[in-house]
């Protein structure tokens, strides 16, 4: 039989270990360890498994805020939304997604706003695909907009929840 100091003991560690499944299935839920994989020091097993992308020269520069907006200009329906993701799990700070209004093109273009362009070439190496367009403008609210083409083709989703 178990004294009533064992039984105490024996209780608070069956609370602690059920508070700390509770705490790991939050993190889980939330995609915290699916973000953390992103981060600089990932390993390209990681990146790769995270966004696709294993070039390091692909994801957004540390400390650097890049904000990106992303036109669909291909016709495919879904595909800003899908690029949005994409860029976002490589740290790009996507602030809007739309469908495009002119016509349907078949590649895709960076156009870069702001007075670094190697952030357009950055983008270009994440997309795997694409062309680089300057057109400074100290008035938008976004450094890159990336207008999507028929050649861009997002990487396959994951069976996440």
């Amino acid at each position: 039989m178990l004294s009533a100091t064992g039984k105490r003991r024996l209780t608070v560690g069956l609370v602690l270990m059920v508070v700390a499944g509770a705490i790991g299935g939050l993190l889980w839920r939330s995609g915290v360890a699916d973000r953390e994989s992103v981060a600089a020091d990932a390993t390209d097993a990681e990146r790769a498994a995270a966004g696709g992308a294993t070039d390091s020269s692909a994801y957004a520069p540390t400390g650097t805020r890049v904000k990106v907006r992303v036109l669909n200009a291909s016709g495919t329906r879904g595909l800003a939304r899908r690029a949005t993701v994409y860029l976002r799990a490589l740290g790009y700070d996507v602030v809007d997604y739309d469908s495009d209004r002119g016509p349907e093109r078949d590649s895709s273009e960076v156009v870069v706003h702001m007075a670094d362009t190697t952030v357009g070439s950055r983008m270009v190496r994440a997309l795997r695909t694409g062309h680089t367009t300057v057109r400074r403008d100290s008035l938008r609210y976004v450094d890159l907009t990336v207008i999507l083409g028929r050649d861009w083709q997002p990487p396959a989703e994951s069976l996440r929840p």
